[in-house]
């Protein structure tokens, strides 16, 4: 029997649907040769100090800083979560191989392979499923595509090795800071990450806080609808500008050259995660977890690639799915699809690289039409499409 882990439920179904694995368990599926279950995030995290030994559970100045000779795991979340443990074990023990179908990247490398650890089913045969989307189409390329799990232990390295630098730091700074500075039980939290990117918001907003206006003055004239501005610097003093203006008031506007330069505009670059999250909140002011929340579910429900992408470009394996894709979004976006030639669609290398595609590629929509996603979803979902549509349009010449 070959057990599938999924990340999340909902993949998880999506995954046993493709495999006809029909028959629902107790926390999996099962069919075809194949059991499908999931692992409801992390359902194992790092030991804590007290874990290692209890008299670290006092927080004190004289135990710092502590780093385990070795890190060990445990089992951690609620009653629903121990119990799903209790299932993924059972399987992962029975299995004769077992693939790895968490989220693809260092994350879902991590929550899989610390589960791997745990079961003690480390040395398994093992493969890795990369899905960057979960439409049928694209889980039958990954599972064509499976590569042995050890072709990813890079991966799983850098994302262990963040995970232990987030517990030194987070753990020995919080406690280093609380016992010396906390009162009435307040908590000093601090991070790898979340403490210098406080610190970057902090100074600047004091910089915005401290800021001192001073006042400039500008010389502009109008001549036929049009605005032309002293070409110098600005000035400090108001009676400078005013001798200025005094020496030039009376005198013949003439205007001695004029230069015609055709402006290029290319069309926009496809959407990375960062990216996105900035022009929603340029747009409609949605903060990045939001977007992120937004973008997750629409991949969820098989209308947009993998989200937690760096690349803004695409392969030219999927690039082959790309006219397909638009014949199906036509039908939501007629005019805009319908000035492409979708026979001789013209990709230039700010879409297509396969250097610059490494965990996954840009995020476009699947081509899946939707149900009614609304609010939030809405706005991104209509933002992904656009913004594929657009990145495949011509430059514009003025």
């Amino acid at each position: 029997m070959k057990v599938v882990l999924a990340e999340k439920p909902s993949v998880a179904r999506d995954l046993a649907s493709f495999l006809k694995a029909s028959s629902r368990n107790e926390g999996y599926f099962e069919g075809s040769g194949y059991q499908v279950t999931w692992a409801l995030g992390h359902l194992v995290g790092l030991k804590e100090p007290g874990d290692y030994d209890p008299y670290l559970k006092k927080w004190s100045l004289e135990t710092l800083p502590f780093v385990p000779a070795e890190f060990e795991l445990k089992l951690r979340g609620d009653k629903q979560s121990r119990q799903q443990f209790s299932i993924v074990k059972r399987l992962f023990r029975a299995a004769e191989e077992i693939i790895c179908a968490t989220d693809a990247g260092r994350e879902g490398e991590l929550i899989f392979r610390y589960i791997l650890l745990l079961t003690g089913c480390a040395q398994k045969p093992a493969s890795r499923l990369w899905l960057n989307s979960l439409t049928p189409q694209a889980i039958g390329t990954a599972f064509l595509a499976m590569r042995p799990l050890a072709d990813y232990d890079n991966l799983y390295a850098a994302a262990k090795c963040r995970s232990e630098a987030d517990w030194i730091v987070g753990l020995n700074a919080t406690r280093n800071y609380t016992v010396r500075y906390g009162s009435a039980g307040i908590l000093w939290s601090l991070g790898r990450v979340q403490t210098p990117v406080l610190a970057m918001i902090a100074r600047r907003d004091d910089e915005i806080r401290t800021f001192t206006p001073h006042p400039f003055w500008e010389l502009t004239t109008d001549y036929r609808d049009t605005t032309f501005r002293y070409s110098g610097d600005r000035f400090d003093k108001q009676e400078d500008a005013l001798a200025l203006l005094d020496r030039v008031l009376n005198h013949v506007f003439a205007v001695q050259k004029v230069d015609r330069n055709p402006k290029k505009s290319l069309p926009p670059q496809l959407y990375d995660l960062t990216e996105l999250q900035r022009d929603l909140n340029r747009r409609f002011g949605m903060s990045a977890a939001e977007t992120l929340e937004s973008a997750q579910s629409l991949y969820e429900s098989k209308l947009i690639s993998y989200p937690r992408t760096d690349s803004r470009y695409i392969s030219n394996d999927v690039k082959k799915e790309v006219p397909g894709i638009l014949r199906q979004l036509q039908a939501l976006k007629p005019a805009e699809v319908g000035n492409l030639n979708l026979d001789a669609l013209v990709f230039n290398q700010r879409v297509v690289n396969n250097k610059k595609v490494t965990d996954h590629h840009a995020i476009i929509p699947t081509g899946t039409l939707p149900g009614t996603p609304s609010g939030r979803n809405q706005r991104v979902y209509e933002a992904i499409v656009v913004r594929l549509i657009a990145a495949l349009y011509p430059p514009c010449l003025q």
